[in-house]
């Protein structure tokens, strides 16, 4: 019985260890994505394409995803979750 548990918590560890990565690869492929579109949007790329309020605001949200990245992957070193 000891070792059905023991496997079961095994399979259970080693996919939150799945959802984790892949969630912070998530956020930051969002701020990579964030950021190409805001250097898209402003003058840098295309000057014809210019629409600065949203280069600025997929700016501000890619940098924010990095932000969350850093200081989610920071917090479970942290508690030595890695």
């Amino acid at each position: 019985m000891s070792t059905r548990l023991s496997a079961v918590n095994g399979r259970t560890v080693s996919v939150l260890l799945a959802i984790r990565q892949s969630f912070l690869a998530f956020i930051t492929a969002m701020g990579v994505i964030c950021c190409l579109l805001a250097v898209l949007l402003s003058t840098h790329v295309l000057p014809s394409l210019t629409h600065g309020v949203l280069a600025g605001m997929f700016a501000i949200w890619g940098t924010s995803a990095f932000v969350y990245a850093i200081i989610g992957h920071l917090g479970l070193r942290l508690i030595n979750y890695t």
